[in-house]
């Protein structure tokens, strides 16, 4: 019997001409090249602008009713209306927590009607939240440094929790080129500006505050013409803030004055007009480029004000 020759399959490997493959590195660069344009175009994290979202905190108000001025929180308001900024007013549970969440949303200015207080060792100032002090509370912030207690000189006998620049440095979240105004006793301290720095370190623009102690009727007066000037006149921010008046206690023996920080020209010079064309510009890119294109990369955000 004639043996059956074993059929041996023979696997031939494929060589691409060189033709082929000119023609196979061009389509992947072009791949390469599509997914590049798509990612910077449509994808990327964009530049941070200014915001057309506000906050007008008002924790002096809910420590002492004699503290509240609805004439100047809708005086406020109306101002920032009028440029078109998105209002959000808070007067209720101003504790810890709320101030944690203080740079999630995106306020391009922040209005800071909160009590400061200067350490006993004149080294730096902290803000007050409206939260009685618990020896049960907030124990890692505490070992940490990002709270202290402190307590009202005209209530030394009640302790609260105040936040510090600490605080303000381990915030979730970024504050968009924003204009802090702190209108608190203290708020910007010679040499005790670890608040401000803060603030400016998460992304803030601009910070303005009172060089010594400042009375409520006098704070609501001043930032109310600083708005005023900014916002409705269109001055620099330096200009508007040289507007507003120093005042002087005799029975303290001080003059307090505004200022901003940094104090540099480039920070004096800016302009409300400038900022929000950088706003409306960035919200017109936003919806060229990614609603019309990409619809499911947009989500609404909606912002609710309370009463006053």
């Amino acid at each position: 019997m004639a043996k059956k020759k074993k059929e041996i399959s023979q696997q031939k490997t494929w060589i691409p001409s060189k033709k082929r493959l000119v023609a196979i590195l061009i389509v992947l660069t072009l791949i390469v090249t599509l997914c590049s344009v798509v990612f910077f175009l449509f994808l990327q994290p964009s530049e941070v602008t200014f915001s057309l979202n506000a906050a007008i905190i008002d924790q002096l108000g809910e420590s002492d009713p004699s503290f509240s001025n609805s004439t100047f929180v809708k005086s406020v308001t109306n101002i920032l209306e009028s440029r078109n900024f998105t209002v959000t007013y808070y007067n209720e549970t101003l504790d810890v927590n709320f101030f944690k969440g203080l740079a999630e949303y995106n306020y391009g200015i922040i209005v800071l009607r909160v009590h400061c207080a200067l350490r006993e060792d004149n080294s730096t100032v902290d803000l007050f939240t409206s939260e009685k002090y618990a020896s049960d509370k907030y124990q890692w912030e505490q070992d940490h440094g990002l709270i202290v207690v402190g307590n009202y000189l005209y209530r030394p006998e009640e302790y609260y929790f105040a936040i510090t620049s600490l605080f303000i440095n381990n915030l979730a979240g970024r504050f968009p080129k924003s204009i802090i105004i702190a209108m608190g006793c203290w708020s910007l301290k010679l040499e005790c500006e670890q608040m401000a720095k803060a603030f400016l370190d998460k992304g803030a623009i601009a910070y303005v505050g009172w060089t010594d102690i400042i009375y409520p009727q006098d704070t609501d007066q001043e930032t109310a013409t600083l708005l005023e000037m900014f916002l409705v006149k269109n001055e620099t921010l330096a200009d508007a803030v040289a507007i507003t008046k120093q005042h002087t206690y005799p029975a303290y023996g001080k003059t307090s004055k505004m200022e901003f920080y940094p104090p540099s020209v480039s920070v004096g010079d800016l302009k409300i007009s400038d900022l929000i064309a950088e706003a409306k510009n960035s919200k017109t890119l936003m919806t060229f480029n990614n609603s019309e294109r990409f619809p499911f990369l947009i989500a609404n955000v909606n912002f609710k004000s309370k009463d006053f």
